[in-house]
């Protein structure tokens, strides 16, 4: 068995990463094997002795079984700037058939893999494909993390028409408070729940230091495992 879903967001650095590390607990926690991977990462640092994205880095850290750095992001570029710029200033083309075939062997290997997108669901990545190209060439259902902050309602319901539009399947969506002085949280994602035709996975409160186990406590998963 497998299932693989695609993790995209309203917007960069709204915690599609922490979402996607809970995700992963949330299953490992089942006994069941759960993976991520990131196939286009932008900005690397030196971790643990490697040049390397931090967010991959998280991903090593806690999948449950351990893959190369090559098959969980098999594109990364130095620079934390778009990736289509960055794709083209290095001459490194991003090719989706490339991904797919990283995809296919992690599946394989766990009954969870979460794909985690770069930026937000219209990034582009390469000459007129974007993220939303990549998730139909994948063909993988969609979780939507939502940065509940000023302007979120706007550009959650905008992403999820381009999402409707584009006849992609919406698994459902997770609120993920990221400012901790946001006025009427309640009232925004109540606004949501009632607007968007996908299941809501789960409040997120604001984390001052992030806890990917202790968000796996607030996740939802939508009907039955």
């Amino acid at each position: 068995m497998n299932n693989s879903y695609f993790i995209t967001g309203t917007d960069t650095h709204i915690g599609k990463t922490e979402i996607t590390c809970a995700l992963i607990n949330f299953f490992k926690r089942k006994g069941l094997l759960a993976m991520g991977m990131k196939p286009v990462a932008a900005g690397t640092e030196i971790i643990d002795n490697q040049l390397i994205n931090s967010d991959v880095y998280k991903f090593l850290l806690i999948n449950s079984i351990k893959k190369s750095v090559k098959i969980i992001n098999p594109y990364c570029f130095d620079q934390a700037i778009a990736p289509h710029i960055a794709s083209n200033l290095t001459s490194n083309e991003i090719l989706f058939s490339k991904i797919k075939e990283n995809l296919l062997l992690l599946q394989k290997e766990c009954e969870y893999l979460f794909v985690e997108g770069a930026g937000g669901y219209k990034v582009p990545l390469a000459k007129n494909k974007s993220v939303q190209d990549l998730i139909s060439y994948l063909n993988t259902p969609i979780i939507l993390v939502v940065g509940i902050r000023l302007g979120c309602i706007n550009h959650t319901m905008l992403t999820v028409e381009s999402i409707k539009n584009n006849n992609h399947n919406l698994t459902g969506w997770v609120a993920n408070c990221i400012d901790p002085n946001m006025n009427e949280v309640d009232e925004n994602i109540k606004y949501l729940v009632n607007n968007i035709e996908a299941p809501f996975m789960g409040k997120i409160p604001f984390q001052k230091k992030i806890n990917t186990s202790k968000i796996a406590d607030y996740l939802l998963w939508p009907g039955t495992l």
